[in-house]
């Protein structure tokens, strides 16, 4: 009874089961070609099956010609590319170094772009990776101090502003960790410099907060910069906004101690416009204004990353 209720189709199964040949020939075919039988194998199978149908005969013969093609292992697809004699043999050995040689070159040209892509940074830069919580800050001012004979002229700063917790990035992916306000503010920027200016890039939602930074940590609001940011097509790029498309960012300038006697006045335009760059990459021209501003001086950026390297700045940041 155990045999009757089995559902295979094979010999000395039900009469019913039998006349499904139809489902077991479709199921048969396909297991053929998924293990790849011989023809002589084939046949054997073929032989102890009920009766097949002409139509099924048919694709029985197309399953066995589909198994004989790939009954060609790799093993005898190799060897039947090797070399018959010494002339095919010396041919083969010629495109085998002249792959070689090719690799190699590219290998050298390789090595020689990142050569170059490397110097880009230039030796003249002072990257410092550190956790800004946890920073050393005043034995920096001290070293500063040792060595230049003054502390930094100019900080810039692109602080990772923390937004509300209900919508942390507006359904924008940042590929950062962000701060709160607190935290930023514990920072002792105050004693990194006495005279000079700082440059805080501020989004809309912490505009304010900046605008307290800066005078707690003893400087004056003065002006702001603008930076318009453009696509490769030259089109302004929107970005995202909680009520308006963004498509420019904000730069505070504050001021403290003595500068007049340091400093090019009426050097550049307050509005900047220029392509967008990386995920919270600054525009090249903010760098040159500070330097065109404070030639000669000693800048210092904070949260700078290594796209931001500059020859005769001082980088601090946990992404270098």
């Amino acid at each position: 009874r155990c045999v009757q209720e089995t559902d295979t189709g094979l010999h000395g199964y039900s009469k019913k089961e039998q006349d499904s040949s139809s489902s077991f020939e479709k199921d048969f075919a396909i297991e053929t070609k998924k293990i790849k039988l011989s023809s002589a194998t084939y046949k054997r199978v073929k032989e102890v099956q009920p009766s097949i149908s002409s139509e099924e005969e048919s694709l029985g013969e197309v399953n066995e010609e589909v198994s004989d093609s790939s009954m060609i292992s790799v093993e005898e697809l190799i060897l039947s590319k090797l070399p018959k004699n010494k002339k095919q043999l010396h041919k083969l050995l010629e495109k085998v170094e002249t792959r070689i040689s090719t690799c190699k070159e590219l290998f050298i040209q390789q090595q020689y772009e990142n050569k170059i892509n490397k110097s880009k940074i230039s030796d003249y830069s002072v990257p410092i990776y550190a956790d800004i919580q946890v920073f050393d800050w005043k034995k920096l001012a001290q070293e500063q101090q040792r060595i230049g004979g003054r502390v930094f002229d100019v900080i810039m700063m692109d602080p990772p502003w923390q937004l509300s917790t209900s919508q942390p990035s507006r359904g924008v992916a940042i590929a950062y960790d962000s701060l709160a306000d607190d935290i930023i503010s514990r920072m002792p920027i105050n004693i990194m410099s006495t005279d000079g200016f700082i440059f805080i890039w501020a989004i809309n939602a912490k505009y304010a907060i900046a605008c307290k930074l800066i005078e707690y940590w003893g400087y004056k609001l003065v002006d702001e910069i603008t930076w318009v940011k453009k696509t490769v097509n030259g089109k302004i790029a929107k970005g995202h906004g909680f009520y308006l498309q963004h498509a420019k960012e904000s730069c505070l300038v504050g001021v403290k101690g003595r500068v007049d006697d340091k400093i090019n006045k009426n050097i550049a335009c307050d509005v900047i416009f220029s392509e967008r760059r990386g995920q919270s990459q600054k525009p090249e021209e903010i760098y040159e204004y500070i330097e065109e501003l404070m030639p000669n001086g000693y800048y210092l950026e904070v949260f700078g990353r290594r796209n931001n390297l500059r020859s005769k700045w001082v980088t601090i940041g946990n992404e270098i």
